[in-house]
Protein backbone atom coordinates (compact mmCIF):
# COMPACT_ATOMS: atom_id res chain seq x y z
CA UNK A 1 0.00 0.00 0.00
CA UNK A 2 1.59 3.49 -1.03
CA UNK A 3 2.52 5.46 1.98
CA UNK A 4 0.11 8.77 2.18
CA UNK A 5 2.16 12.10 2.04
CA UNK A 6 0.92 14.97 4.03
CA UNK A 7 2.49 18.55 3.29
CA UNK A 8 1.48 20.47 6.08
CA UNK A 9 2.06 24.66 5.19
CA UNK A 10 3.13 26.14 8.29
CA UNK A 11 3.01 29.87 10.21
CA UNK A 12 5.47 32.29 10.04
CA UNK A 13 5.39 33.38 13.66
CA UNK A 14 6.48 31.29 16.64
CA UNK A 15 3.93 32.10 18.92
CA UNK A 16 1.74 30.62 15.92
CA UNK A 17 3.53 27.84 15.22
CA UNK A 18 3.25 26.48 18.49
CA UNK A 19 -0.16 27.00 18.65
CA UNK A 20 -0.33 25.11 15.27
CA UNK A 21 1.41 21.62 17.37
CA UNK A 22 -1.41 20.54 19.30
CA UNK A 23 -2.96 19.95 16.05
CA UNK A 24 0.01 18.85 14.20
CA UNK A 25 0.36 16.23 16.58
CA UNK A 26 -3.18 15.32 16.64
CA UNK A 27 -2.60 14.94 12.68
CA UNK A 28 0.06 12.56 13.96
CA UNK A 29 -2.38 10.07 16.05
CA UNK A 30 -5.13 10.57 12.78
CA UNK A 31 -2.28 9.20 10.37
CA UNK A 32 0.77 7.07 12.16
CA UNK A 33 2.01 5.44 9.06
CA UNK A 34 1.88 8.75 6.68
CA UNK A 35 5.21 10.79 5.83
CA UNK A 36 4.27 14.19 7.17
CA UNK A 37 6.41 17.25 6.21
CA UNK A 38 6.33 20.70 7.26
CA UNK A 39 6.93 23.62 4.88
CA UNK A 40 8.34 26.74 7.31
CA UNK A 41 10.26 29.98 6.81
CA UNK A 42 13.87 29.25 7.46
CA UNK A 43 13.78 30.96 10.97
CA UNK A 44 11.33 28.29 12.19
CA UNK A 45 13.24 24.69 10.52
CA UNK A 46 14.97 24.52 14.38
CA UNK A 47 11.89 25.27 15.92
CA UNK A 48 10.73 22.15 14.44
CA UNK A 49 13.55 20.05 14.47
CA UNK A 50 12.43 19.84 18.38
CA UNK A 51 9.15 18.69 17.70
CA UNK A 52 8.37 14.60 17.39
CA UNK A 53 6.23 14.83 14.34
CA UNK A 54 7.66 16.26 11.09
CA UNK A 55 9.24 13.46 8.61
CA UNK A 56 10.54 16.07 6.78
CA UNK A 57 11.42 20.07 7.06
CA UNK A 58 11.05 22.25 4.24
CA UNK A 59 12.59 25.84 3.70
CA UNK A 60 10.56 28.45 1.39
CA UNK A 61 13.40 29.25 -0.85
CA UNK A 62 13.77 32.84 -1.82
CA UNK A 63 12.52 32.11 -5.13
CA UNK A 64 8.87 30.97 -5.24
CA UNK A 65 9.85 29.13 -8.40
CA UNK A 66 12.63 27.34 -6.33
CA UNK A 67 9.48 26.30 -3.51
CA UNK A 68 7.03 25.19 -6.37
CA UNK A 69 9.98 22.66 -7.89
CA UNK A 70 10.64 21.40 -4.87
CA UNK A 71 7.34 20.55 -3.96
CA UNK A 72 6.71 19.22 -7.42
CA UNK A 73 9.39 16.71 -6.99
CA UNK A 74 8.14 15.30 -3.78
CA UNK A 75 4.96 14.11 -5.13
CA UNK A 76 2.19 15.14 -1.77
CA UNK A 77 -0.97 13.89 -1.75
CA UNK A 78 -2.45 16.66 0.37
CA UNK A 79 -1.29 20.38 1.34
CA UNK A 80 -2.79 21.24 5.10
CA UNK A 81 -2.76 24.88 4.25
CA UNK A 82 -2.40 26.98 7.98
CA UNK A 83 -1.70 30.24 7.29
CA UNK A 84 -4.84 32.16 6.02
CA UNK A 85 -2.92 33.78 2.85
CA UNK A 86 -2.94 34.07 -0.88
CA UNK A 87 0.91 32.48 -0.68
CA UNK A 88 0.33 29.50 1.29
CA UNK A 89 -2.36 28.11 -0.91
CA UNK A 90 -0.37 29.50 -4.20
CA UNK A 91 2.53 27.17 -3.50
CA UNK A 92 1.45 23.97 -3.23
CA UNK A 93 -1.71 24.46 -6.17
CA UNK A 94 1.16 25.41 -7.90
CA UNK A 95 3.23 22.33 -7.44
CA UNK A 96 -0.08 19.85 -8.42
CA UNK A 97 -0.78 18.68 -5.10
CA UNK A 98 -4.01 17.44 -5.83
CA UNK A 99 -6.00 17.58 -1.79
CA UNK A 100 -5.30 21.02 -0.85
CA UNK A 101 -7.36 21.96 2.89
CA UNK A 102 -7.79 25.49 4.62
CA UNK A 103 -9.11 28.42 5.34
CA UNK A 104 -11.00 30.11 2.63
CA UNK A 105 -9.48 33.63 3.09
CA UNK A 106 -7.42 36.06 0.73
CA UNK A 107 -9.62 35.72 -2.18
CA UNK A 108 -8.20 31.83 -2.37
CA UNK A 109 -11.11 29.85 -2.83
CA UNK A 110 -10.27 28.28 -5.87
CA UNK A 111 -7.05 26.98 -5.01
CA UNK A 112 -8.42 24.80 -2.43
CA UNK A 113 -10.07 21.46 -2.56
CA UNK A 114 -11.71 21.81 0.20
CA UNK A 115 -12.37 24.24 2.88
CA UNK A 116 -13.15 24.18 6.73
CA UNK A 117 -14.79 26.79 8.79
CA UNK A 118 -13.17 28.75 11.27
CA UNK A 119 -13.25 27.70 14.75
CA UNK A 120 -14.12 29.78 18.19
CA UNK A 121 -12.32 29.50 21.27
CA UNK A 122 -8.54 29.71 21.69
CA UNK A 123 -6.54 30.13 18.07
CA UNK A 124 -4.90 26.32 18.33
CA UNK A 125 -8.25 25.05 17.67
CA UNK A 126 -8.51 26.66 14.57
CA UNK A 127 -6.13 23.93 13.36
CA UNK A 128 -7.33 20.76 14.46
CA UNK A 129 -10.20 21.01 10.86
CA UNK A 130 -7.61 21.63 8.51
CA UNK A 131 -5.34 18.82 9.89
CA UNK A 132 -7.46 16.24 12.09
CA UNK A 133 -11.14 16.69 11.97
CA UNK A 134 -11.63 14.05 14.62
CA UNK A 135 -9.72 15.89 17.60
CA UNK A 136 -10.16 18.55 19.49
CA UNK A 137 -9.74 19.90 23.21
CA UNK A 138 -6.23 21.67 25.14
CA UNK A 139 -3.48 19.05 24.14
CA UNK A 140 -0.54 20.64 25.19
CA UNK A 141 2.35 21.02 22.67
CA UNK A 142 5.54 18.29 22.70
CA UNK A 143 9.13 19.66 22.09
CA UNK A 144 12.17 17.63 22.53
CA UNK A 145 14.95 21.01 23.96
CA UNK A 146 18.30 19.95 23.61
CA UNK A 147 20.76 20.29 26.44
CA UNK A 148 22.52 23.53 26.05
CA UNK A 149 24.04 26.33 28.71
CA UNK A 150 25.60 29.63 28.82
CA UNK A 151 28.63 29.15 30.68
CA UNK A 152 27.98 32.75 32.35
CA UNK A 153 24.47 31.67 33.30
CA UNK A 154 24.70 29.98 36.74
CA UNK A 155 22.37 28.74 39.37
CA UNK A 156 18.42 29.77 39.98
CA UNK A 157 17.57 32.53 37.47
CA UNK A 158 14.15 34.10 36.35
CA UNK A 159 13.85 34.95 32.29
CA UNK A 160 12.23 38.67 31.35
CA UNK A 161 11.33 39.38 28.17
CA UNK A 162 10.63 42.87 27.48
CA UNK A 163 10.45 42.44 23.92
CA UNK A 164 7.48 41.69 20.72
CA UNK A 165 7.49 41.67 17.53
CA UNK A 166 3.77 42.86 17.41
CA UNK A 167 5.31 45.91 18.40
CA UNK A 168 4.07 48.57 21.69
CA UNK A 169 0.53 47.36 21.82
CA UNK A 170 1.97 43.91 23.36
CA UNK A 171 4.82 45.70 25.50
CA UNK A 172 4.78 46.36 29.19
CA UNK A 173 6.62 49.26 29.79
CA UNK A 174 10.81 48.93 30.02
CA UNK A 175 10.62 51.02 33.78
CA UNK A 176 7.98 48.27 35.00
CA UNK A 177 10.21 45.51 33.80
CA UNK A 178 13.04 47.16 35.65
CA UNK A 179 10.86 47.39 38.99
CA UNK A 180 9.94 44.18 38.95
CA UNK A 181 13.49 42.63 38.51
CA UNK A 182 14.64 44.71 41.36
CA UNK A 183 11.97 43.49 43.65
CA UNK A 184 13.30 40.03 42.50
CA UNK A 185 16.92 40.58 42.81
CA UNK A 186 15.80 42.12 46.54
CA UNK A 187 13.81 39.70 47.64
CA UNK A 188 14.67 36.52 46.04
CA UNK A 189 17.99 34.49 45.32
CA UNK A 190 17.55 34.37 41.81
CA UNK A 191 19.38 36.16 39.57
CA UNK A 192 17.77 38.06 36.28
CA UNK A 193 18.63 36.51 32.73
CA UNK A 194 16.80 39.12 29.90
CA UNK A 195 16.08 37.47 26.53
CA UNK A 196 14.86 37.89 23.28
CA UNK A 197 15.84 38.74 19.44
CA UNK A 198 18.07 40.51 17.73
CA UNK A 199 15.82 43.29 17.99
CA UNK A 200 14.95 43.08 21.95
CA UNK A 201 18.77 43.20 22.67
CA UNK A 202 19.48 47.18 22.76
CA UNK A 203 16.75 47.68 25.73
CA UNK A 204 18.25 44.39 27.83
CA UNK A 205 21.19 45.27 27.69
CA UNK A 206 20.15 48.61 29.09
CA UNK A 207 18.39 47.31 31.51
CA UNK A 208 20.98 44.75 32.72
CA UNK A 209 23.67 47.47 32.63
CA UNK A 210 21.08 49.63 35.51
CA UNK A 211 20.50 45.82 37.25
CA UNK A 212 23.83 45.44 38.19
CA UNK A 213 25.66 41.79 38.35
CA UNK A 214 23.32 39.36 39.28
CA UNK A 215 21.63 40.64 35.55
CA UNK A 216 22.69 39.66 32.42
CA UNK A 217 21.44 40.01 28.69
CA UNK A 218 21.13 37.46 26.21
CA UNK A 219 18.85 38.97 23.53
CA UNK A 220 19.73 38.04 20.46
CA UNK A 221 22.81 36.07 21.49
CA UNK A 222 21.05 32.64 21.50
CA UNK A 223 20.01 30.27 18.60
CA UNK A 224 16.21 29.41 18.95
CA UNK A 225 17.36 26.27 20.50
CA UNK A 226 19.42 27.63 23.04
CA UNK A 227 16.97 30.05 23.70
CA UNK A 228 14.47 27.17 24.10
CA UNK A 229 17.06 25.27 26.53
CA UNK A 230 17.51 28.63 28.70
CA UNK A 231 13.98 28.80 29.12
CA UNK A 232 13.52 25.44 30.44
CA UNK A 233 16.17 25.49 33.09
CA UNK A 234 15.28 28.91 34.87
CA UNK A 235 12.88 29.07 37.42
CA UNK A 236 10.20 31.41 35.96
CA UNK A 237 9.77 33.38 33.08
CA UNK A 238 8.00 36.77 32.66
CA UNK A 239 6.58 37.77 28.93
CA UNK A 240 4.62 39.83 26.80
CA UNK A 241 1.81 38.48 24.57
CA UNK A 242 4.45 36.95 22.80
CA UNK A 243 6.43 33.93 20.54
CA UNK A 244 9.02 34.26 23.80
CA UNK A 245 5.85 33.39 26.32
CA UNK A 246 4.66 30.50 24.11
CA UNK A 247 8.11 29.21 23.64
CA UNK A 248 8.39 28.83 27.62
CA UNK A 249 5.50 27.56 28.09
CA UNK A 250 5.43 24.97 25.30
CA UNK A 251 9.16 23.83 26.75
CA UNK A 252 7.61 23.38 30.31
CA UNK A 253 8.52 26.65 31.77
CA UNK A 254 6.48 28.38 34.61
CA UNK A 255 5.10 31.77 32.80
CA UNK A 256 3.94 34.75 33.60
CA UNK A 257 1.94 36.25 30.38
CA UNK A 258 0.99 40.30 30.23
CA UNK A 259 -1.87 41.17 28.31
CA UNK A 260 -2.75 44.48 27.50
CA UNK A 261 -5.86 44.23 25.15
CA UNK A 262 -4.93 41.10 23.16
CA UNK A 263 -7.25 37.89 24.41
CA UNK A 264 -5.62 35.79 26.65
CA UNK A 265 -8.74 33.26 25.38
CA UNK A 266 -7.25 33.16 21.99
CA UNK A 267 -3.47 33.45 22.39
CA UNK A 268 -2.33 32.68 26.06
CA UNK A 269 0.03 29.90 26.73
CA UNK A 270 -0.10 25.87 26.05
CA UNK A 271 1.35 25.27 29.05
CA UNK A 272 1.06 23.67 33.13
CA UNK A 273 1.86 26.02 34.99
CA UNK A 274 1.14 29.84 34.36
CA UNK A 275 -0.37 32.99 35.35
CA UNK A 276 -2.29 35.54 33.11
CA UNK A 277 -2.09 39.25 34.37
CA UNK A 278 -4.28 41.54 32.49
CA UNK A 279 -6.41 44.50 33.73
CA UNK A 280 -8.37 45.39 30.59
CA UNK A 281 -11.77 44.62 30.09
CA UNK A 282 -11.59 45.17 26.56
CA UNK A 283 -10.13 42.35 24.58
CA UNK A 284 -9.83 42.00 21.14
CA UNK A 285 -7.83 39.76 18.46
CA UNK A 286 -6.22 42.37 16.40
CA UNK A 287 -4.82 45.38 17.48
CA UNK A 288 -3.04 48.36 15.67
CA UNK A 289 0.84 47.63 16.16
CA UNK A 290 0.94 50.86 18.47
CA UNK A 291 -2.05 51.75 20.11
CA UNK A 292 -1.81 54.72 22.99
CA UNK A 293 -5.17 52.74 24.48
CA UNK A 294 -3.19 49.29 24.37
CA UNK A 295 -0.05 50.91 25.54
CA UNK A 296 -1.91 52.27 28.46
CA UNK A 297 -3.81 48.63 29.33
CA UNK A 298 -0.23 47.40 29.25
CA UNK A 299 0.88 50.29 31.90
CA UNK A 300 -2.24 49.65 34.10
CA UNK A 301 -0.79 46.03 34.69
CA UNK A 302 1.86 47.34 37.97
CA UNK A 303 5.36 45.36 38.78
CA UNK A 304 3.41 44.27 41.77
CA UNK A 305 0.65 42.37 40.25
CA UNK A 306 3.52 40.84 38.41
CA UNK A 307 5.53 39.97 41.21
CA UNK A 308 2.79 38.12 43.22
CA UNK A 309 2.24 35.88 40.45
CA UNK A 310 5.75 35.11 39.97
CA UNK A 311 5.92 34.30 43.88
CA UNK A 312 2.41 32.03 43.41
CA UNK A 313 4.70 30.11 40.77
CA UNK A 314 8.02 30.05 42.25
CA UNK A 315 5.99 28.46 45.04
Amino acid sequence: MKQERILIVGLNWIGDAIMSMPAVQACRAENPDAHIALLVKPYLKPLWEMHAVPDDIRCLEPKMSDTIAGLRAQRFDKACILPNSFRSAFLPTMAGIRTRIGLKGELRRWMLTETVPLSGGHQMNEYYPILAPGHAGRELPKLSVPESRFESVGGDYAVLMPGAARGPSKMWPIDHFEALAKRILSETELSIVLAGGGGDAPACEMLAAKLGGRAQSVAGKTTLKEWAALLKNGRVSVANDSGGMHLAGAVGAPVVGLFGMTNPDKTGPLAERFRIIQNSTEKARHIARDSAEARQALADISPEQVFDAVQELLA
